[in-house]
């Protein structure tokens, strides 16, 4: 009587710590390794494997290692005398906090770059340029009288909490969907502004 009370509290055992078991087994969650800002232009990189982006933070020569900025969470990739880097010179070029997207492999707990791809510096024509006083004159004229169309491509949120006056709001992710609200007349001056550029 005694064994088969043991073998019936085994097999409750069994049961019982089962789906303990199963979920102490499960992999670590992996926490994102893609900007929500990143993602907003390049929903590609979701479909990528073994990349991350973010912003520069810091380098560390002795360690041979950066630490890249995911949405407020820190990342340590390690980097050798193979890692490609695009867009600067040299590891010694990259400055906090330059927008990259870093190619890895693991080895062992590590991430090891294999490519890190600064976003290239853009550069507008001077000639495409506007001064803040040219517009303040424009838009104490009003679209109409003034002639232009004045485009917040900053995400709706920001536009939300204050925007210049007269201008409409079209993100920049969704410039392709919303081209409908932009001028038909292609002479009409057309003015984009947004949270600045690298």
């Amino acid at each position: 009587m005694t064994y088969l009370k043991l073998v019936l509290i085994a097999v409750c055992a069994l049961f019982v710590l089962s789906p303990f078991e199963a979920m102490s087994a499960k992999a670590p969650q992996t926490p994102p390794m893609l900007t929500k800002r990143c993602l907003n232009c390049h929903k590609n990189y979701k479909d990528m494997q073994d990349i991350l982006t973010g912003t520069f933070k810091s380098r560390s020569n002795k360690a041979k290692s950066i630490q890249v900025n995911i949405d407020n969470r820190m990342q340590v990739v390690k980097y050798t005398p193979e890692t490609t880097i695009k867009n600067v010179p040299d590891i010694k070029s990259l400055r906090e906090p330059m927008p990259l997207r870093v190619h890895y492999k693991r080895v062992g707990e590590d991430l090891v770059a294999t490519d890190i791809v600064v976003k290239p510096k853009m550069e507008v024509p001077k000639e495409q340029l506007m001064s803040v006083k040219e517009l303040e004159k424009l838009v104490a004229l009003g679209p109409e009288k003034g002639g232009y169309t004045l485009v917040d491509s900053r995400p709706g949120i920001k536009y939300k909490a204050g925007h210049i006056p007269t201008s409409i709001s079209i993100p920049f992710p969704k410039m392709k969907e919303m081209k409908d609200k932009l001028p038909k007349d292609k002479n009409q001056l057309l003015i984009f502004y947004c949270e600045g550029m690298r």
